[in-house]
């Protein structure tokens, strides 16, 4: 029988597009599988591509399914169209870190009164370390961990085209030119705009308004005519 072959997590992590923090938090929370050797994780390469078939399929992909799945139209107040006009479409945001375009985003985008900006910027940037939200094809999903919004009349999305493609650590290693940011009141309501997100996202017109970063008037004419869609 051949002895199993095993890398390190330095290796393990270019091999996935994550940083070694990133990896350290999965094996620490048992979501990836590894043994230990004098304290040191290492990682068996068959088991790692068998992870990899299994787990690393696009995110772009699963928002996909979820969104074919949608049946119900949005509620009053949550079609796509409606959370962009309350968060805004924002253009040449600068950054080049995750963290930094988060941050410049946020600072673009109206706010309810009673949400510290800051302590936003804070959780939306913490997040983004503890898992990329990359979605594939050059688009990010940022987004806290925990609902942040008191009142569902003010959820809201933010779409921002970034001024150059910035590294999210996507899993289809696209850098990241355009990001929707959700601020959302609860988690079921999270599960149901990002499905929102997802059926535009699939939709091979959007994603060309999004490419050519289309104006603002041609990105909410299209949205307003696939509202009654959307569902």
């Amino acid at each position: 029988m051949n002895e199993k072959e095993y890398l390190n997590i330095d290796e393990v992590a270019a091999k996935l597009n994550v940083s070694t923090e990133t990896l350290e938090r999965w094996v620490d929370n048992d979501r990836f599988p590894c043994i230990f050797e004098d304290g040191e994780p290492r990682f068996a390469v068959d088991e790692i591509e068998t992870w990899m078939s299994t787990h690393l399929e696009s995110a772009h992909e699963r928002l996909s399914r979820a969104a074919a799945a949608v049946r119900t139209a949005p509620r009053p107040g949550n079609s796509l169209f409606e959370l962009l006009s309350r968060g805004g479409i924002f253009y040449n945001v600068e950054g080049d870190l995750p963290g930094q375009a988060i941050a410049n985003a946020m600072r673009l985008m109206q706010l309810p009164h009673n949400i510290d900006r800051e302590q936003l910027i804070g959780a939306l940037q913490e997040r983004e370390k503890v898992f990329s939200t990359a979605i594939g094809h050059g688009v990010a999903i940022p987004h806290t961990r925990t609902p942040v919004i008191e009142n569902e009349p003010d959820t809201r999305v933010g779409l921002f085209f970034l001024r150059s493609p910035v590294d999210f650590r996507a899993l289809d290693r696209e850098p990241v030119g355009t990001i929707f940011i959700t601020l959302l009141a609860d988690r079921k309501n999270h599960l149901r705009i990002l499905q929102r997100i997802g059926y535009f996202c699939c939709q091979p017109d959007f994603m060309n308004l999004v490419r050519r970063r289309a104006s603002r008037e041609e990105i909410f004419e299209f949205l307003d005519v696939n509202r009654p869609m959307e569902g």
